[in-house]
């Protein structure tokens, strides 16, 4: 049975990226697949080899992102390990930004939903997958009854800003996506599929389909460099797609510090960033600058890698066994930067205890990149981080169990095979 699967996410290819290679196995089976997306996100799946529906999406992300309610997320200070489930450990203030992400989240869905409902009902998909914060995919379920998937990027914990963080109740704004369609509010989806690997990942009481990541980090040619081994240990560093977007966490007082650090420790340093005119002036020779070069043809090749925390570079890092060295700006990856370094396969920097001590900055990051580098700890745990990721389900062995959600209408079978 040919089956129809809806794919939404909104306009950031940090988003879309984790969902590419899904859709190809859907598509490798023998399915029909769209992805349903805005105006700016359109060219990105076309060129990731998939058929892009245009919808409205006015919303203005980097606003959205910088505004007052939701500036300092990018820029915060170390919170708690365990605060993900306990949110009596946060302060009045980090709830209120908790909620506030949450409202943006939810106005993203509001500028899209119309579009994504409309194109729904129209072509009738029996299964729609839409990327953990893309609500207008969840409400496009509801609408037309059929079951829905959200796509996690490697967050190890799941997204649920929509919901209160004490009784669980969603916002008013989140139930007024699905009153605009006259349905009840769905909070949740069907089913997470999840690529952390076991051991990564926090637990949940909630349904997910575990799956191997598999790294599509946007398309590009491997330059013939990357053919020779490298004469000294390689250093990669990046700031990912999302960061350069909405200038947060780096900067160049982090990309000079390390620049310096990796330079102390003589190691080549390779910077890849989505711009190459961001890289700092009168870097050290040797020192390669590469521009929107797919993370996953470079890291194998590299001792370490410097990044902010962010999904895509993080779990690429972990597909390629490479140790880890993250300078988190913001909670979320906080919790990702804390768990690594608990499984021995990278260091942890918090971005805003660096800023406020700008005089330690390169000492701290000297110490945690040599720890990196001159030790065989960090990298035996991120081969066995790898290793449990590669024991995963594929992407191509999630399609029969996702088809029979569409065709067995949530049934008790399916939940079977659900972790």
């Amino acid at each position: 049975m040919t089956v129809r699967v809806l794919l939404t996410t909104w306009a950031w290819p940090s988003h879309l990226y984790p969902m590419v290679p899904l859709g190809w196995a859907l598509l490798a089976a023998g399915h029909d697949v769209r992805v349903a997306v805005g105006p700016a996100l359109a060219d990105a799946v076309n060129r990731a080899g998939l058929t892009p529906v245009t919808v409205t999406d006015e919303a203005d992300l980097v606003g959205m992102t910088t505004a007052p309610a939701l500036t300092s997320w990018h820029k915060q200070s170390r919170w708690t390990t365990d605060w993900y489930g306990r949110p009596e450990l946060l302060s009045a203030g980090q709830r209120e930004m908790y909620a506030a992400l949450g409202h943006k989240q939810t106005a993203m869905a509001a500028s899209m939903v119309k579009g994504v409902v409309d194109f729904a009902v129209a072509w009738r998909p029996d299964l729609v997958v839409h990327d953990a914060v893309t609500f207008a995919g969840l409400v496009a379920g509801a609408v037309l009854g059929v079951p829905s998937a959200a796509t996690l990027w490697g967050n190890i914990a799941l997204p649920e800003h929509h919901l209160d963080l004490f009784s669980g109740e969603p916002a008013a704004d989140f139930v007024a996506l699905f009153d605009r369609f006259g349905v009840a509010p769905k909070t949740s989806p069907d089913v997470w599929i999840d690529p952390c690997p076991p051991s990564m990942g926090l637990p949940s009481a909630a349904p997910r389909l575990p799956c191997r990541y598999v790294p599509y980090n946007g398309p590009g040619a491997a330059p013939d460099w990357l053919l020779e081994p490298p004469a000294r240990r390689r250093v990669c560093l990046t700031w990912g797609i999302t960061s350069g977007r909405i200038g947060s966490g780096g900067g160049p007082d982090v990309f000079d510090q390390v620049v310096d650090a990796v330079t102390e420790l003589d190691a080549e340093l390779v910077l890849a960033l989505s711009d190459a005119g961001n890289a700092p002036a009168n870097l050290p020779a040797g020192t390669r600058v590469v521009e929107n070069l797919p993370l996953s043809l470079l890291l194998p090749s590299c001792a370490a890698v410097v990044h902010q925390g962010g999904g895509g570079t993080t779990m690429t890092s972990v597909w390629s066994g490479t140790p880890q060295l993250i300078v988190s700006p913001r909670p979320e990856q906080m919790m990702t930067g804390d768990r690594l370094e608990q499984l021995g396969a990278a260091r942890h920097l918090v971005r805003g205890e660096l800023a406020a001590d700008p005089g330690s900055a390169p000492t701290q990051l000297r110490s945690a990149l040599s720890a990196l580098l001159d030790s065989s700890g960090p990298a035996r745990a991120a081969t066995t981080l790898r290793d449990d990721m590669l024991a995963q389900p594929s992407p191509a062995d999630l399609v029969p169990r996702l088809t029979s959600l569409a065709e067995e209408d949530r049934s008790g079978q399916f939940r079977k095979d659900i972790r």
